[in-house]
């Protein structure tokens, strides 16, 4: 049996070798949380036009305090 007859005799339709980026078609580091789909290269030179935004622990701590300025966060962490 020759080597060509052997490679890809079996159809991909479960596991690793059938799912692929819907971006670029590249098979290895996707994502496929919320049905993305897609690879991480892609996803980082994507993720602003799907409406992901990066979430910033600075911006989290400056609009976690209250009205008169004290802090909901403690060194040891949140009330």
């Amino acid at each position: 049996m020759s080597h060509e007859s052997v490679w890809y005799s079996r159809p991909r339709t479960f596991g690793k070798g059938a799912r692929g980026c819907r971006v670029c078609t590249h098979k290895a580091g996707l994502i496929r949380k919320y049905g993305l789909n897609i690879c991480r290269q892609c996803f980082r030179e994507k993720s602003q036009d799907i409406g992901f935004i990066k979430n910033v622990w600075l911006t989290w701590v400056k609009l976690s305090t209250n009205s008169t300025g004290k802090s909901f966060v403690n060194d040891s962490g949140i009330y």
